[in-house]
């Protein structure tokens, strides 16, 4: 069934290509007709799986309703990640994107009208959404390195935005932007709370008997992308130390496919002190993430969820790149590998084949991961090194 959709998509590439001259046409017809200025109808389109990538892209939202307070903008995303975009009041239609619906997408595009798109995945889909869904302004972000499909596509917007690797992404998002006269907008994410998540949360606290007092501390040991994952034993051995250290209560966090694992984790643990949340859905747990004194993952979506929540937390990066994406400010800390040990995952390049993405991992101690929890927990700030230890990283 993939390798049809993937052939799909080629014939429409191919479709696109060939019929441009008349698409053009209608486009330009179409573009006499554009709304108001100060009421532009907008279509974004973020990566539509990655949670962390959605977070990263709500400061457009923000910028371009606090511009225009009038306009219209409606996110194109998974049914995975739309549950952290249904209570954000900057976004006016959430469409759901699957292989399977690509040509409804297409029509319901069209019955907006819009003004203007903005892709900020870089992906030929979101390219070919915009195209023939006949929006006059077509804005994109590119890349070096990018796949055949992009390369024949890209052409197909006025507006191309070249992202340089190694680069922060959400400020690039907020520069593209500049087509819309929104200049120096802040970058901000934005997660918001729903009532129902308020109320399992509740729910949650009373029955596990964990009060307000309590210095609670959530701890995610999964990743969508293994080469992140530090460890399930490090991960355990740090939860005793921060229990040992703090009296505290140590929740896992995970979804539905992390039940099993950390079910087997906990099972050698205290029920007083060790708890298990794996039944929250996308849109319930940013009210979880909103109740912790600390969160610790390693570079993961949540962590984005809970710079958005100005949860202090620790991010262990691993093999990731520090300089696209990660949250780095006086709330957060970036445990980084040693400095001779270069990043191996970045936000628009697949891992190379044969690259130890592991040796990141393991040169991160649980001790220096405690070291930032105590310096989070006692108001100290970031590690020191966060900033400096990026210079000799990429020296």
């Amino acid at each position: 069934m993939y390798l049809y959709y993937r052939i799909r998509n080629w014939i429409f590439i191919l479709l696109s290509i060939a019929w441009s001259p008349i698409i053009f046409s209608i486009i330009h017809w179409r573009a006499r007709r554009k709304s108001d200025g100060q009421s532009p109808r907008i279509l974004v389109v973020p990566q539509f799986t990655r949670i962390g990538d959605v977070v990263c892209a709500t400061p457009v939202f923000r910028a371009i309703k606090k511009q225009y307070p009038k306009s219209f903008i409606a996110v194109v995303v998974h049914k995975k990640t739309a549950g952290i975009l249904k209570n954000n009041p900057h976004i006016d239609e959430i469409i759901l994107y699957g292989y399977a619906n690509f040509f409804d997408v297409i029509r319901r595009i069209r019955l907006f009208k819009f003004d203007w798109s903005f892709c900020l995945s870089g992906s030929s889909i979101g390219t070919l959404m915009a195209w023939w869904g006949l929006i006059p302004d077509r804005v994109k972000l590119t890349r070096s390195d990018r796949p055949p499909s992009e390369l024949l596509t890209d052409w197909l917007n006025n507006y191309r935005f070249f992202y340089m690797h190694h680069t922060y992404l959400p400020g690039h998002y907020l520069k593209m932007l500049s087509v819309l006269s929104i200049s120096d907008p802040e970058e901000v994410k934005e997660v918001f709370l729903s009532s129902g998540g308020e109320q399992k949360v509740e729910r949650f606290l009373k029955e596990n008997r964990i009060n307000k007092q309590d210095v609670l501390v959530g701890i995610s040991i999964t990743a969508g992308n293994k080469i992140k994952e530090w460890g399930d034993d490090k991960f355990t051995e740090l939860a005793q130390r921060i229990v040992a250290k703090y009296n505290a209560k140590i929740v896992f966090i995970g979804g539905r496919s992390d039940d099993a694992r950390i079910s087997s984790l906990l099972k050698n643990l205290s029920k007083k002190y060790y708890f298990q949340a794996t039944d929250f859905s996308l849109e319930e747990l940013p009210s979880l993430i909103k109740r912790l004194s600390l969160y610790v993952a390693v570079d993961t979506g949540p962590i984005y969820i809970a710079h958005a929540l100005k949860t202090p937390l620790i991010d262990i990066i691993g093999p990731v790149d520090p300089r696209e994406q990660p949250p780095h400010d006086g709330r957060s800390v970036q445990l980084l590998p040693g400095s001779y040990i270069k990043p191996t995952s970045f936000v628009f390049k697949k891992p190379r084949r044969g690259v130890n993405h592991k040796i990141a991992l393991d040169s991160i101690s649980v001790g220096g991961v405690m070291e930032g929890v105590e310096r989070l927990v006692s108001g100290a700030g970031p590690l020191n090194t966060t900033g400096s230890l990026w210079e000799s990283v990429f020296d």
